[in-house]
């Protein structure tokens, strides 16, 4: 009886060291939880410091959301509520957004900037016609990220744009030219010639200084106005159908004919006949009244000024588009509700 009360005694000593070894550890194991919980707070006010550094010298939506002049200086759009409301529009079809924009918290390389602030850039650049590195350089990412934003972007507003319905008065179109009247695929168009956009010849394409005219380092292609028959239109500036899409200064237009060109698309509501809008398409549609006034008003994108490479072609063509239809949804009587 006795060793087994030694033997428990023993026992009960040993459990007590083990149980002050214990209490140490866990005092030691609190100051450090302590310690890394000041830390990590500490760092995350650092950080949170820096974002807002960041933000308040980053240029971003954000930063003149407020100053109704800036948002227009910059994009067009008269405040930020109706940008707002023009962004919700545009991602209002998940089928079209799929594959073109991702939001900042979704995974995948396209996180660097909000969907505001991806579509900020990519107005602000057909606004004011800035360059990828301009662009990289004020929003802070890399150029690359820059261009996938504006190849994305502008093929997202092409399409959602083309959906909206554009009618025209007979009587401005009457009043307009150059037109021309032109078939393609059974359906009639009047074709208006509204602007010249310019491209950079090739250095083994350019013709040779002579004593009449320099060397030429440029060559055109039409911005088009197309009119159906049914009283809608849009826009191109690449036409499939044997018109001259390319002119040099001083030189011989040249013809491409639709074996050359891509197949033109036109919005399924121009036809030869009238069509019965659905209830979504009447809700966005929109008038032009002068052509010659929307055309100015297109225009005001600078973007559409620039001279680019001929590798552009298909990407100032969209914005040609583009442009013409936010000067559709900008300006009364074609206002955004």
């Amino acid at each position: 009886m006795g060793q087994q009360i030694s033997q428990l005694e023993s026992e009960i000593r040993n459990l007590h060291c083990e149980k002050e070894i214990l209490e140490k550890r866990n005092n030691e194991l609190q100051e450090q939880l302590a310690r890394s919980s000041r830390t990590v707070l500490y760092l995350s006010q650092q950080v949170k410091s820096k974002e807002t550094d960041r933000d308040e010298s980053t240029f971003c939506l954000k930063s003149i959301k407020n100053e109704s002049k800036w948002v227009r200086f910059y994009t067009g759009f008269d405040g930020y509520e109706q940008l707002s409301n023009f962004l919700g529009f545009l991602t209002a079809d998940p089928n079209l957004c799929t594959g073109k924009i991702r939001r900042r918290t979704e995974v995948g390389p396209q996180n660097a900037l909000s969907l505001e602030d991806q579509l900020f850039l990519v107005l602000t650049r057909l606004r004011l016609g800035l360059l990828l590195q301009d662009l990289a350089f004020r929003f802070r990412v890399s150029e690359s990220t820059v261009s996938r934003y504006w190849l994305n972007w502008t093929e997202l507003l092409h399409a959602r744009l083309t959906q909206v319905p554009v009618l025209y008065s007979m009587r401005y179109l009457d009043l307009f030219e150059p037109k021309r009247l032109e078939q393609y695929q059974g359906l009639t168009c009047t074709v208006m010639d509204c602007t010249d956009l310019f491209f950079e010849v090739q250095a083994k394409d350019r013709s040779k200084p002579a004593s009449n005219h320099p060397c030429r380092n440029h060559y055109l292609r039409r911005g088009y106005a197309i009119a159906s028959p049914n009283g809608f239109i849009t826009f191109s500036s690449s036409l499939p159908f044997g018109i001259a899409t390319k002119i040099m200064d001083g030189q011989p237009q040249e013809e491409l004919h639709g074996d050359i060109m891509p197949s033109l698309q036109f919005p399924p509501f121009m036809q030869n006949d009238p069509v019965q809008l659905t209830q979504e398409q009447h809700g966005m549609s929109r008038q032009v009244l002068s052509l010659l006034s929307l055309i100015d008003k297109a225009l005001n994108f600078r973007f559409l000024k620039g001279v680019y490479p001929q590798s552009m072609e298909a990407q100032v063509d969209r914005a040609w588009i583009i442009c013409c239809y936010l000067a559709c949804l900008l300006h009364d009587p074609m206002g955004l509700s």
